[in-house]
């Protein structure tokens, strides 16, 4: 199945005849998205007329490139996507079908763009371009890179790993395709899949274009000019460039009898260079003026499968948007992070030096003698509750989660259980500065290691709404997980005793019959230390066909579960923060918890707690909030506004701190 998505904004009268064109494809194995960026000129009315099979609309404020058009893949069912703008019409009934096919034919391929011609109202040196531009693709084919979101296919899966990027204002396109082509990823050109497309923007317009794509290739092309800034010279740029440029005007107008246009030409390609260079050179040296390099840590990452895990990469992500990030990441777990950036490095680390023991000493020993930790503007240390160092320099920062062991027996085993009650503190105190990410976990630090309260810096963790995007129905969470109507809520690994899962299971058989006929409990999350007398339990209950354990989740199915349960429940008996209480906040779920650690402290108000030790205070706590729809909504309405207390940007800004 294909999913055409059509962006929108005052794109009539072309909007009829693209949408027209689409109607009209000789393949039909396609649904019609189509988003409108505020429209005042008729198109959202022609947009309620068309039959798509989604329209929504946005304020024209809220117009940023890569978010309308991430938003818009959400809404998408397809294998293909086909990005095509309102005001690009298809010129025959096989556009589709030949924009399609070599996806279809290649599987090496990632995205194909069509070839665009320009409107019979082009003015001469807009035609000259797009001739160049796109035709046989033969000049395109020679340039740095090249592509065009205007009319293009991509593979979802791919969108799925490599969305675009949100924060452009221009050349969301070029930023994207440039990023997967360095990491190894082909683009092809269909020469046949043809759309009439251009636009005859005034000097003003050209100037403001030009000036918005140069500060993109700052970001886009950066590490390029870092290594060659001869594009970031005038005289190359701008003089050499229009003028070579304008040569070309000068035989394209000739031949096409169009020599009134050479004194424009001139005028107009001096504006495209030069706004493009000031663009380009203002954003570059802005950026150079602040942007550093940063050593992380990402030699605790369990696979991807823990909360230390989605913190390394919570962070990270937040502080690609700034800085360089270098990544000490061992080989197997590469490909389970997540994130891929121009401005991302991985250093690879031996894989025998995964193993825990190895590790620990090696992080502790080792790596703190590296001559190149000098290299670094900063060097993060994102689990300092695992691995820290012997030596540090006063560039370093950790970030410390949880003393969880001395509230949880038998939480680690002896050797672990050491490691943490002895070895960790006396290299914590030689730490220059050190973030808690909850109140709670300050006040554990001074009292069970004794630092001083003025060492330590709360930063509350955020959470990632982008995470919660694009939801799995129902019907698909039924399919794969069996799951069957209303269901209550826990997401952690299955690790006894700490997550407290049994206690759940002993609250859960306390309950009414009434509730557990309309709710089942779904239990989310990979199996952990401790996990067989969860299950022995489980395997011994009645109700056991009414708990269903889903294994470690992630992407449309996680967001599939916190959008559809009726109650998120977190028994745990000790919690460093708790990101999923504000996963479960964002989606609009009630939540009810413990009334230990840092939950309290997270949730305030928003929450309604129990005693974890207790499963019949547990099960009361979950029936009152079944049972009264009142209290749920309260619940949630208050959930919203304490969601304003925590982001990732607030959380790594304060991380940055020592920048300055």
């Amino acid at each position: 199945m294909i999913s055409i998505i059509v962006r929108v904004k005052n794109e009539m009268p072309m909007l009829e005849a693209t949408l027209d064109m689409i109607k009209r494809q000789n393949r039909q194995d396609f649904e019609l998205i189509c988003v409108d960026s505020g429209s005042t000129d008729g198109s959202w009315e022609v947009l309620q007329k068309c039959g798509a099979d989604k329209l929504y609309r946005i304020p024209a404020v809220e117009y940023i490139p890569g978010r309308v058009l991430n938003e818009a893949f959400g809404h998408s069912k397809g294998e293909y996507i086909v990005f095509n703008n309102g005001d690009a019409i298809p010129q025959n009934e096989d556009w589709l079908e030949e924009l399609i096919r070599p996806l279809e034919d290649n599987r090496e391929l990632i995205a194909v763009y069509a070839n665009q011609i320009p409107r019979p109202d082009a003015n001469p040196i807009v035609k000259k371009d797009y001739l160049r531009a796109f035709g046989d693709g033969k000049i395109a084919a020679k340039w740095r890179h090249f592509f065009s979101l205007a009319s293009a296919a991509l593979r979802a899966d791919i969108m799925h790993q490599y969305p675009f990027n949100e924060d452009l204002n221009y050349s969301e396109d070029i930023e994207w395709s440039w990023r997967l082509k360095k990491l190894g990823f082909k683009i092809g050109y269909a020469e046949k899949a043809i759309v009439e497309h251009s636009h005859n923007y005034n000097l003003q317009e050209t100037a403001k274009r030009y000036r918005g794509e140069g500060i993109a290739e700052a970001y886009i092309y950066r590490e390029l000019y870092e290594n060659d800034p001869s594009d970031l010279s005038f005289f190359r740029s701008v003089f050499l460039a229009a003028i070579a440029e304008f040569g070309r005007d000068v035989i394209f107008l000739l031949k096409e009898k169009q020599a009134g246009w050479i004194p424009k030409a001139k005028i107009y390609r001096f504006v495209q260079r030069f706004f493009a260079w000031r663009g380009r050179t203002s954003a570059f040296y802005k950026q150079a003026s602040w942007s550093r390099k940063i050593l992380v840590s990402c030699l605790a990452f369990d696979g991807g499968e823990s909360g230390i895990s989605d913190y390394i990469v919570s962070t990270v992500r937040q502080i690609l948007k700034m800085h360089e990030v270098y990544l000490l990441i061992h080989p197997s777990d590469i490909e389970h992070f997540p994130l891929r950036d121009p401005r991302l490095h991985f250093i690879e680390i031996a894989e025998w030096i995964k193993k825990p023991i190895i590790s620990m000493l090696w992080h502790l020993y080792i790596l703190p003698w590296w001559p190149s930790l000098k290299r670094y503007d900063l060097i993060f240390l994102p689990a300092a509750n695992r691995r820290l160092f012997c030596r540090y320099n006063n560039k370093t920062i950790v970030t410390f989660h949880d003393l969880a062991q001395y509230h949880v027996r038998g939480k680690y085993d002896p050797l672990r259980s050491f490691y943490i009650k002895h070895i960790v503190p006396y290299y914590l105190h030689k730490a220059p500065r050190i973030y808690a990410i909850s109140e709670s976990t300050k006040y554990d630090l001074r009292r069970f290691y004794g630092i001083p309260g003025n060492r330590i810096h709360v930063n509350y963790n955020g959470y990632e709404p982008a995470k919660l995007d694009s939801p799995a129905s129902a019907e698909k969470l039924q399919d794969k997980y069996a799951i069957k109507g209303k269901f209550i809520l826990y997401i952690a690994r299955v690790e006894h005793p700490g997550k407290n899962h049994l206690n759940l299971l002993k609250a859960y058989e306390k309950l009414p019959d009434a509730i557990k006929c309309d709710y089942s409990l779904v239990l989310a999350g990979s199996m952990w230390n401790g996990a067989d007398v969860v299950k022995r339990f489980w395997q011994n209950m009645p109700d056991r066909d009414r708990i269903i354990f889903c294994g470690f989740v992630s992407g449309q199915d996680l967001a599939g579960l916190y959008k559809h349960a009726s109650l998120y429940v977190f028994p745990s008996l000790y919690e460093g923060f708790g990101i999923p209480m504000l996963e479960a906040f964002a989606s609009g779920v009630p939540v009810v918890c413990s009334n230990v650690s840092s939950l309290p402290e997270i949730g305030k108000n928003a929450v309604l707690t129990f005693n974890p030790r207790r499963p019949k205070e547990i099960a009361n706590a979950m029936q009152s909030v079944l049972l009264s729809p009142v209290l749920a909504d309260e619940l949630k309405a208050k959930a919203y506004k304490r969601l304003d207390a925590f982001s990732w940007e607030r959380h790594v800004n304060r991380l940055l701190e020592t920048l300055k």
